[in-house]
């Protein structure tokens, strides 16, 4: 049935692209972290000192990359293993709908109950893959933090403590 949104139904979708486009900004972040570490474990691995304005600097050059490059260098470091090759090649398609041919290509559909339940799954199929492939990425950074000798419980406590300050609930200390 062709029918314009009403105001419930376009709350929610700005919602979704809003949560869709968070999640793959989380996922890029911890690709990001991770190719950072990786690239300087070997001077880390070679007992030199790495300070902080030095991870900084490639924090935010890396920060830089778009999606492909940042997935092709990702690749190269061995963050994004063979299996997971596809599903980022896929995922990175979506991505690309979402943020720049999602009006063009679909916008249409939104006057339409079935089209508009598909491009509202559409984005929440996004939203979902980017939180798995976080998951999925995240963990293999714990595993190699570890292989390194990174106390991984420690650094866990120490980010927990970071986010309740920024919340305001960590406790004040004397």
């Amino acid at each position: 049935m062709q029918r314009q949104m009403n105001a419930e139904e376009l709350d929610e979708f700005y919602r979704r692209v809003g949560a869709a486009i968070w999640h793959v900004q989380y996922l890029e972040d911890v690709l990001v972290s991770f190719l950072a570490m990786k690239l300087l474990g070997p001077k880390r691995s070679d007992g030199q000192a790495i300070s902080a304005a030095e991870m900084d600097a490639l924090l935010t050059q890396k920060r830089k990359l778009t999606l492909g490059p940042l997935i092709q260098a990702c690749i190269g470091q061995n963050i994004i293993t063979p299996a997971l090759e596809p599903r980022f090649e896929i995922f990175k398609t979506d991505r690309h709908w979402l943020v720049h041919r999602s009006v063009v290509e679909s916008g249409d559909g939104l006057y339409n109950g079935e089209a508009r339940d598909a491009v509202f799954s559409r984005i929440f199929s996004v939203q979902e893959e980017a939180i798995s492939l976080k998951k999925l990425i995240g963990a293999g950074l714990e595993t190699w933090l570890s292989a390194q000798g990174v106390d991984v419980d420690a650094a866990a406590r120490q980010g927990e403590d970071v986010l309740r300050k920024l919340k305001g609930t960590l406790p004040e200390t004397r």
